[in-house]
């Protein structure tokens, strides 16, 4: 069984190792200037070699003839990494060995001396799969390992691994490959294996790879096994249209719309998928529409020779606006094609989607709002009816009574203050006039409550009205507790202030004339003076009987205190 081509050509230094330049730097001069941490976080997409650059990371450090920082590859140390024997190199899966009795078991081995090496390396790969127990386990023993214990996490998900992990480690992100490193790597591999490639079908399993150098191996050796690397090969591999597919389909669909449905009808008859085809129209749509805003552009998309010439070459034969309206209903289709809706009727909705500008009539335009015209001079202050028909008795609005009368409510109610801010208060005729600007505060001023806290508030005028517009509201003048609870009692319960002759102390009323409060005091004389009676209920007859003797006791009591 032939090995595939991403294990056979994984990097074996630092060297090999494609596109993570800014990531490669810190953990080389880290090495060249003995500075090495005790626990690394390495984060990024699949494929974009962190176990690769892990696996050199250990080799470099227990090497046992090191050059400045690449590990020599030949020592005892290096092979039986590089072959997975080492006892001092331990990898871990930790989506498989995602519990705490795993996290347990390398605690008990953490102490261990390594047995040939200079360090005892972990690397537990995909660390986000690890449980929340398990990072609990790990906490303490990646804080404080032994000095001859170094640990490498790795994960494609860094936001799941909790942030005490995180702030023990030194994170170290990799980024996404671009099709340019990707490209010649899949030419270097092809002249090691002496396969005849054609750039631009090297180019296409570049794109293809979105960014990940292993993947990006794997198809390769799936295009292989079709026979060379050609175009037709590539594009009969994947089924999903290539660029050069799409390069055609634009110069046809610009020509010919019709053939470019036909086009794009037989792909996906081919199984191509809807998601994918919208997605590649969009990226090469989006490439043309820089180009034909900005020429020198195209040189910066990172395509490759022969592409850069159709982009500049083809954007000259659109206008950007078309080609920001035909991105627009890319993006429409792209949302529809992820809700599971049949290729042939996305595809119907494309291109009536494509058609729509041109019944929609010229004279149509979609109204722009804009904010209302701000008036040059401030507004004069709107005065009531009454008296704006007297010349004489017109009174604009005091804003030094607005002041103090906002200073006397801030103190009082918060409330009103806040109210009082939309008024243009004036006085007439020893009365306080509020003119309300806006519905909304009049109608919270004339309520109940609040119309009777603006009268208690500014009780200086002999009455306050509330208006806005025509309406008018005269907030209730505030009576006291003790004002409104005399004015409520019956005539019945009224009690006569009358000062008796033989009273000695004048204006005060005796306590035998008020029945209530007599009643009310004796009721406490025997809640106070006797114990609580506790009648327990054995049958009807018993507890009558009980009632009865109690009522007796009572009315003997009584009259004892009468006397």
């Amino acid at each position: 069984m032939s090995i595939s081509l991403y294990r056979k050509y994984r990097p074996q230094n630092f060297a090999g190792v494609a596109g993570q330049k800014t990531a490669l730097e810190i953990i080389t001069n880290s090495i060249a200037k003995d500075r090495v941490g005790h626990a690394y976080l390495f984060s990024g997409s699949r494929g974009c070699g962190k176990t690769s650059v892990a696996r050199i990371f250990a080799k470099s450090l227990n090497c046992l003839d090191r050059q400045d920082f690449e590990p020599c590859g030949k020592c005892s140390n290096c092979t039986a990494i590089t072959a997975g024997e080492s006892l001092d190199v331990i990898e871990i899966d930790g989506a498989s060995n995602n519990g705490v009795d795993s996290i347990r078991e390398l605690k008990e081995n953490v102490a261990l001396a390594p047995f040939t090496s200079k360090y005892k390396i972990y690397i537990i790969d995909e660390v986000h799969m690890l449980s929340q127990g398990a990072f609990n386990a790990l906490l303490k023993t990646l804080e404080e390992p032994p000095e001859h214990v170094i640990f490498i996490l790795a994960t494609t998900e860094p936001h799941k691994v909790p942030v005490t992990i995180r702030s023990r480690c030194q994170h170290i992100p990799f980024h996404v490959i671009s099709p340019e490193d990707i490209y010649k790597r899949l030419e270097q591999v092809c002249n090691f294996e002496n396969i005849k490639a054609e750039p631009e079908a090297l180019w296409e399993i570049a794109r293809q790879a979105d960014g990940a150098l292993r993947d990006a191996l794997s198809l390769l050796e799936q295009v292989t096994a079709a026979g060379d690397i050609t175009l037709e090969n590539v594009e009969a591999a994947f089924g999903t249209g290539s660029r050069p597919f799409f390069e055609r389909w634009i110069k046809t669909f610009r020509a010919s719309p019709d053939e470019a449905y036909i086009n794009l009808k037989a792909m996906f008859d081919g199984g191509a998928s809807g998601a994918r085809v919208f997605e590649e129209m969009f990226a090469i749509v989006k490439d043309l529409w820089l180009a034909s805003k900005w020429q020198k552009i195209a040189d910066t998309l990172g395509n490759s020779a022969q592409e850069k010439n159709f982009l500049k070459d083809e954007a000259k034969n659109w206008k950007p606006e078309k080609l920001h309206y035909l991105l627009n209903v890319i993006n429409k289709i792209l949302t529809q094609s992820r809700q599971g809706i049949k290729n042939d009727i996305l595809l119907g909705m494309f291109f009536m989607m494509l058609e729509a500008p041109a019944q929609i009539p010229e004279e149509i335009s979609i109204p722009v709002r804009s904010a209302p015209p701000q008036p040059s001079t401030p507004q004069p202050v709107r005065v009531p009816e009454k008296i704006k028909a007297n010349k004489a008795n017109v009174i604009e609005a005091d804003e030094n009574l607005k002041e103090n009368l906002l200073n006397k409510a801030h103190e009082k109610n918060f409330l009103i203050y806040c109210a009082l801010f939309d008024a243009r208060p004036y006085e007439q005729d020893g009365k306080l006039i509020l003119d309300m600007e806006h519905i909304y505060n009049y109608e919270v001023l004339r309520q109940d409550r609040n119309s009777a806290a603006v009268s208690k508030i500014f009780d200086s005028y002999s009455s306050v009205a509330v208006k806005f517009g025509a309406a008018e509201y005269v907030c209730a003048k505030f009576e006291s507790t003790e004002k409104k609870q005399t004015s409520e009692l019956s005539a019945d319960e009224t009690v006569k202030a009358e000062v008796p002759e033989n009273s000695e102390t004048p204006g005060e009323i005796p306590r035998s004339e008020i029945p209530a409060f007599e009643k009310f005091r004796k009721e406490l004389i025997r809640l106070h003076t006797r114990p609580e009676v506790i009648l327990i209920k054995h049958s009807e007859q018993e507890e009558n009987t009980a009632e009865s003797e109690a009522a007796a006791e009572l009315d003997k009591e009584e009259e004892k205190e009468e006397e």
